[in-house]
């Protein structure tokens, strides 16, 4: 019995050494950035390989590349055109890949990506409807697609601010007014939200906070708005004159 125990000690021992490289193996770090991603609107998909080799897939064509990290740990992605700088941001969950004109194209995860292609569809439906209590509905859903995407704070403000005509439309102020609030709180430069706010606290009475959102839309570039303050201050200068 020693005897056969001596002699298949080294296969033991093999077999020890093996699990432990596997073990080694398993707990190696994984590059976050590995996995799918996909750009939101448009027919570009990502697939990032833990063996540092990527594939860019459109609709009709499938280029092999690479990525990698400097010493700093910086990224970049080489898509079979040059390499890219890029930038993972974990809170968001967000690949941001420079293009061939130095803008960003921020990609989403799989998953994430889909609901923001999903939410333009649903949004696009509720600008096309002529049914207010439809486009409120189709509003909502929407935004209930694009909450907690940052990269689509915009979008989101837009469907707030599209909603809440719809609301007013109906007759539901209070709505509006918190639709517009909302639209303005996720993009303060989002002119027609201030544009349409002034025009519900004109509405209200409100005379004081209408001018404010009209100043401000005016000062954003809102065309209507600034014909609105050029009438009112012409107005008030001529009730001025007359005074004298």
């Amino acid at each position: 019995m020693e005897i056969s125990a001596c002699r298949h000690a080294p296969a033991a021992k093999l077999l020890f050494s093996v699990s432990l490289l596997v073990f080694l193996t398993s707990c190696a770090p994984q590059d976050p950035v590995e996995g799918g991603w996909k750009l939101p609107g448009e027919d570009i998909t990502l697939e990032l390989r833990s063996d540092g080799t990527l594939s860019r897939i459109t609709s009709s064509t499938t280029s092999e590349g690479s990525y990698n990290r400097d010493e700093s740990g910086n990224l970049f992605l080489d898509m079979g055109d040059g390499k890219r700088k890029a930038v993972y941001e974990e809170s968001n969950d967000e690949l941001r890949v420079r293009d061939n004109r130095s803008n960003w194209n921020i990609f989403l995860r799989k998953p994430a990506a889909a609901m923001v292609d999903s939410a333009q569809a649903i949004f696009s439906g509720g600008y096309k409807t002529r049914d207010c209590d439809s486009s409120i509905t189709l509003y909502s859903q929407a935004i209930s697609l694009l909450k907690g995407i940052p990269s689509e704070t915009g979008h989101l403000a837009r469907a707030y601010n599209n909603r809440g005509i719809c609301e007013e439309k109906n007759g539901n102020t209070d709505a509006a007014l918190a639709d517009y609030n909302k639209a303005i709180d996720l993009d303060p430069r989002l002119e027609v939200a201030y544009g349409n706010r002034a025009w519900l606290y004109e509405t209200l009475g409100k005379k004081n906070e209408a001018y404010a959102d009209y100043k401000k839309a005016a000062g954003l570039g809102y065309l209507p708005a600034i014909y609105w303050v050029e009438q009112h201050e012409k107005q008030q200068g001529e009730k001025i004159a007359e005074g004298e």
